[in-house]
């Protein structure tokens, strides 16, 4: 080899070293194939005439390229930062929700009659009630550095609260809190891998399979439009394995419906209806913020 062909050698090595670097953040496999692209690059420049110089100029600096590769992987700091906002706003949000459902609906038993806790205790209740929501906002103001360990905490506090007395409805907002933390992380390296698609396809598929259950052991008969909810779930639950964004979305809609019901019609099921649209509503905003794009996320 001349000392040509090794200076050559040496600018191409640097380029890949320094790419190689910089996009650790990605997985092995992407990581791979980019750097493969690399040293096709190269090569082509070298079978042209051009020197290794003028090849790494076509492609730009190494940081110049890899923010494009990221960007067209949709694996950039941003877009995980604005995947966690979004749902830890939402938990923040759940907290408001659930606070003003139990202070103003809830009893503090189930026997008609009886007064809620804003009848009962005053307008102080709902701000004691509100001490979850401030918890789940914390992490979005604390300094960048300590936001993580924060997060964490937080999603622990809440998770504890959760199996205390009335703030069991708070199990929604804790479930959101460690899907703030759980997304991002998942969908860091662009498209969440199948295990997880095909988890939440699972838990979106689950409530048609508990009324499958239930009219087959006969607590209740099952009338066409039972069946049409059935179909719906396992076609929704399908097409989020498959990762269609907007099946998140569909998925989440009828968590806020699940809901909205628990809220309208208190009864001895209240909590287990609650928790139900709690885990839809939690898997359909994870999946569509972990698949939609980056554009999308950033509100441009």
């Amino acid at each position: 080899m001349t000392e040509r062909d090794t200076m050559n050698a040496n600018a191409e090595d640097t380029y890949l070293r320094d790419v190689g670097k910089r996009l650790r953040t990605l997985t092995p496999e992407q990581r791979g194939a980019v750097l493969d692209d690399v040293r096709a690059h190269f090569a082509d420049a070298a079978d042209a005439g051009r020197s290794p110089e003028q090849a790494a100029e076509s492609l730009g600096d190494p940081a110049q390229f890899t923010e494009r590769v990221r960007a067209e992987l949709g694996h950039d700091t941003g877009r995980t930062d604005r995947m966690w906002r979004v749902l830890q706003w939402l938990a923040t949000g759940a907290a408001v929700f659930t606070a003003m459902f139990v202070s103003f609906l809830w009893p503090d038993t189930i026997l008609p009659g009886l007064d809620t806790q804003v009848e009962q205790s005053g307008f102080g209740i709902v701000l004691l009630n509100l001490v979850p929501a401030l918890v789940a906002a914390l992490p979005l103001f604390v300094p960048g550095r300590a936001r993580k360990i924060t997060a964490v905490a937080v999603a622990v506090v809440l998770t504890v609260l959760s199996l205390v007395g009335t703030t069991t409805f708070h199990t929604l907002t804790a479930m959101l809190a460690w899907a703030a933390l759980a997304v991002p992380a998942i969908a860091r390296g662009g498209r969440p891998a199948a295990a997880w698609r095909i988890t939440g396809g699972v838990l979106a598929i689950l409530p048609a399979v508990l009324l499958v259950v239930g009219g087959l052991v006969g607590s209740y008969g099952i009338d066409p439009d039972g069946w049409l909810w059935i179909g719906g779930f396992i076609v929704i639950g399908a097409l989020i394995m498959v990762g269609r964004a907007w099946a998140g979305v569909v998925v989440a809609v009828a968590g806020v419906a699940v809901l909205v019901v628990a809220t309208l019609d208190v009864g001895m099921i209240t909590l287990g209806i609650w928790w139900a649209g709690g885990v839809l509503f939690t898997v359909g905003v994870s999946h569509a913020v972990a698949h939609a794009r980056p554009r999308t996320l950033a509100g441009e």
